[in-house]
């Protein structure tokens, strides 16, 4: 049960893809360097030397002891103009593959290959990523996008301070910042909006799904249960009922029910059959067949 487990409970109610943000490029230095990059090799030196920039964050290069990619933007990319203007307010981290700090990094942005570099704030939020093999111009490129959308979701936040009663900014600060996996502002202001009387009804429901789901990844699986039927009693929103049910059997398999859960996704399968929803609540149902006890 533990791989089904681990299986049902990691995605998130409302996940949506990260969109990067367009516009012109932003001007760097018109010279590069061939001085050496002062690379931390742990995470704690890198985000104590990130605590004491201005907006100090960290370029985690992840990669294989032997990686020719890598070597190969050593002497491509690292000492251009772009990079190091790139690199001004972040401290560079280099990490090996097979490492926990690696491992942990990988598992926790869902990065499938190396070598791979993400752009952290120093409490762990993604500012951006990209992973394997690629030219220089387009290295910089997707990173310029990245920091635009960064950029912008910094301002959104200043609009949301500027408007704190507008429950409309807090809830879309709170998406972004669960996609980028800052999850403990994600979930103090979908509380919020959850708890605000004047708050449209759907947007306190969407709230509460949100919440249901850093419930159960919590193991919580009584608040996540009394969440998930508050969604149902207020929300009018068919896709988010429909996903509320079948969260409701990740409850009953989180608790190792198992046959609570097969008697909740057939009642889904049998009251939608329509639903987009069908094909997952069936891979559940033949999941829960096959797993061990």
């Amino acid at each position: 049960m533990r791989e089904l487990r681990r299986t049902l409970l990691a995605p998130a109610l409302l996940f949506a893809p990260l969109l990067l943000a367009q516009g012109p490029q932003t001007a760097f230095p018109s010279e590069g360097t061939d001085a050496p990059l002062d690379w931390a090799t742990t995470m704690p030196d890198a985000l104590k030397r990130a605590g004491a920039l201005d907006g100090g964050r960290l370029l985690v290069e992840i990669r294989d002891a032997q990686c020719p990619e890598c070597e190969r933007m050593e002497k491509l990319l690292y000492p251009s103009a772009s990079f190091r203007g790139f690199l001004k307010d972040k401290v560079p981290v280099r990490l090996l593959r097979g490492t926990p700090e690696a491992d942990q990094l990988l598992a926790r942005y869902r990065l499938r290959t190396t070598p791979a570099w993400l752009v952290l704030s120093t409490d762990l939020m993604l500012c951006g990523k990209q992973e394997g093999d690629t030219n220089q111009s387009t290295w910089i490129e997707r990173f310029f996008e990245t920091e635009k959308a960064w950029a912008a979701f910094l301002r959104s936040i200043d609009d949301e301070k500027a408007n704190p009663a507008d429950p409309a900014r807090a809830f879309a600060v709170g998406e972004e910042a669960y996609r980028r996996y800052g999850d403990v502002m994600a979930e103090r202001r979908f509380r919020k909006v959850s708890e605000d009387e004047q708050a449209p009804s759907e947007l306190r429901a969407k709230s509460l799904a949100y919440l249901a789901t850093f419930a159960l990844e919590a193991r919580r699986f009584d608040d996540a249960a009394k969440t998930l039927e508050k969604v149902l009693a207020t929300s009018a929103d068919p896709a988010l009922l429909e996903r509320a049910e079948l969260r409701l059997a990740d409850v009953e398999i989180g608790r190792g029910n198992r046959e609570k859960a097969a008697a909740r996704l057939n009642a889904f399968v049998e009251k939608h059959p329509q639903s987009p929803l069908k094909a997952q609540a069936e891979e559940l149902l033949r999941l829960l067949a096959t797993a061990r006890p």
